[in-house]
């Protein structure tokens, strides 16, 4: 009986019993490898009560995707997913809140798609000018997270604040190279309170938001001979550490 959705080329049914047999060869299940398959998975922002799970295939070969399983109901589909890419389907409405969800390939490996977390963390900051704050950026979330917004105050409580900030996408795993400017270098920024620029021996705050509303603030310590110390803190309604 279908009771699922069709959603980026998956197709998903209620199972009462072992999942359809897939048309696998024989030589590419042997020389598949599921520790080079990453699952990770979101609330669907579109559809309540479902998630969205991402798989990139980290193989040389095509892999596809016959089942997953939400608490102890297994349900079926068919996700192919070509060598070095990702693949995505959207599973049927769940009512739980799930830390995992097991999705297991057409050759009987299992892959525990993790829920998706993000995790930002600052590595360098360099000081380009008065109004640039150059800051390497570690994204070591389980997915790509895109910046949003961002603020920055110095020690009076002045803020500069870009709140409409087409901001760099963080692939996991990687270093961003980010600027941040405030007063002449940021048109589009909002002055709250006294204008400011850097300068040496003061500290700044630097709060980014991220498009799914997580929160992330560091300061940083602008000494003689742009030498500084990074302080990372997390904020409101994120989930990393």
């Amino acid at each position: 009986m279908l009771v699922g959705l069709i959603s980026v080329g998956a197709i998903a049914f209620l199972l009462t019993g072992t999942p359809g047999s897939q048309q696998t060869s024989t030589l590419s299940c042997n020389t598949e490898d599921p520790s080079l398959l990453v699952g990770s998975f979101t609330a669907d922002q579109s559809t309540s009560l479902t998630y969205t799970v991402n798989v990139h295939n980290g193989q040389s070969q095509a892999v596809t995707l016959a089942s997953y399983t939400l608490g102890t109901q297994l349900y079926s589909i068919n996700v192919a997913i070509a060598a070095g890419q990702n693949g995505t389907f959207t599973t049927v409405q769940d009512p739980n809140s799930e830390s995992s969800i097991p999705v297991k390939t057409s050759c009987g490996n299992q892959i525990m798609s993790a829920n998706y977390t993000e995790d930002i963390a600052p590595r360098s900051t360099i000081f380009e000018d008065s109004t640039s704050a150059v800051v390497d950026l570690q994204n070591n979330g389980t997915g790509t997270t895109t910046l949003s917004s961002y603020y920055v105050t110095d020690s009076s409580g002045n803020q500069y604040t870009l709140a409409s900030w087409n901001g760099p996408s963080l692939a996991p795993n990687s270093v961003t190279t980010t600027t941040f400017s405030i007063g002449s270098s940021c048109s589009q920024c909002t002055l709250h309170g006294s204008a400011f620029t850097f300068t040496s021996g003061n500290q700044y705050t630097i709060t980014m938001e991220t498009g799914r509303g997580n929160i992330f603030t560091f300061t940083v310590n602008f000494t003689s001979g742009h030498h500084y110390s990074i302080v990372l803190q997390v904020g409101f309604g994120s989930t990393a550490h």
